[in-house]
């Protein structure tokens, strides 16, 4: 079984002075610079459709990641419903581009992880993402199941990787998180 690694955030670090809330619509030119911040290195250009019809029906509930004065570092959310009712599926995490390594898309992801967690019909988490990404989930848990080369597109592997609910609900009963500042 592998480590799964737990956001432990100090309340000094920059990912616990941030806070997530729900998205709203007139999000959606931030989440359109989120997302080009982190073109090409991240996401390919040609998912600039795929990401703006998203954001105009979303499949579930969706969050933006911002400083407490407002300024938007981030975005992501989930998704269940799909042909297997017992699985939920990350939709379109992001953070912006400058702010890579910075512990906010650790934030981002056990904020939602948490969420998800408390759903308990929920039993696996998946993710469709790059090979450039898939690194830093697995250091949370997930595993990788497929792999499709230019899955994307070209130079942008998909990777597809689970994570099973009931090994992180169980991590999590045992390691105390510090609470984000508020």
């Amino acid at each position: 079984m592998s480590r799964i690694r737990h956001a432990q955030l100090n309340p000094n670090a920059p990912g616990a002075r941030v806070r997530l809330r729900p998205w709203r619509m007139e999000d959606r030119e931030l989440g359109l610079a989120l997302f080009e911040s982190n073109v090409p290195r991240y996401f390919a250009a040609a998912e600039r459709p795929d990401f703006l019809t998203f954001l105009d029906d979303m499949p579930g509930p969706y969050f933006m990641l911002e400083s407490m004065d407002g300024e938007a570092l981030g975005c992501g959310g989930y998704a269940g419903g799909g042909e297997d009712p017992f699985v939920a599926f990350l939709c379109w995490g992001m953070v912006r581009g400058d702010l890579h390594g910075r512990r906010l898309g650790e934030r981002l992801l056990s904020e939602r992880l948490a969420q998800i967690a408390a759903e308990p019909v929920f039993e696996t988490v998946t993710i469709e993402t790059t090979q450039y990404s898939c690194g830093f989930f697995a250091h949370y848990g997930f595993v990788e199941t497929t792999r499709v080369p230019d899955g994307f597109a070209p130079g942008m592997d998909r990777v597809d990787m689970t994570l099973q609910l009931d090994t992180y609900r169980h991590a999590m009963s045992t390691v105390e998180i510090a609470a984000p500042s508020t």
